[in-house]
């Protein structure tokens, strides 16, 4: 292709996707600014590729682009949790009720190394069935896996929270048993 057609057809490309995948990375992110730098940074990468064939580009950008969009949101996450665990502190040392922000401190951050503790896989099938809200059988036909594949890994997600959770339930009745029995 001479860089002329090259042009068209990029060009082409992206006026048939770039919309239609700013819109549902945009769901992920909830930020219209992140989503759209998101989807031009795919764009950009797949633009630069070297004389790389990609058989579906418009299936490539797509998943490109919700790849990255659940990246940003992970680590969106993880910045978001800081800046929470910050302001606890700063609320704490003004004299608002310690214990109770301690304790719901302590509870964030369990449920954030839960999800770090998850395999990738079941990291991405976990934020697209609780955060986008996808169905198991959109998540499999995204993810290119079986339905049943979806299944397992939520089930070892939620048993992971069940398992950790379960275990602070227990520990908060020992503590209140001792102080109250």
């Amino acid at each position: 292709m001479s860089a002329r057609e090259d042009e068209a057809y990029f060009e082409e490309i992206f006026k048939r996707n770039y919309q239609r995948i700013c819109q549902r990375v945009y769901r992920i992110t909830h930020d219209l600014n992140a989503a759209e730098d998101i989807v031009q940074e795919v764009f950009i990468s797949f633009w630069n590729k070297p004389e790389q064939t990609i058989q579906t580009p418009d299936a490539y950008l797509y998943k490109a682009s919700i790849n990255k969009a659940l990246n940003y949101v992970s680590s969106t996450q993880r910045r978001k949790q800081l800046q929470e665990e910050q302001f606890k502190a700063q609320k704490q040392e003004a004299g608002q009720n310690p214990q109770q922000e301690l304790e719901q401190q302590e509870l964030e951050l369990q449920i954030q190394q839960i999800i770090d503790k998850l395999p990738p896989m079941c990291q991405k099938v976990f934020m697209l069935s609780r955060y986008e809200g996808m169905s198991h059988q959109q998540i499999a036909s995204f993810l290119e896996i079986s339905p049943n594949t979806v299944d397992n890994h939520i089930k070892k997600a939620l048993a992971a929270f069940r398992k950790v959770l379960l275990g602070l339930f227990l520990a908060l009745l020992q503590i209140y048993f001792y102080f109250f029995s």
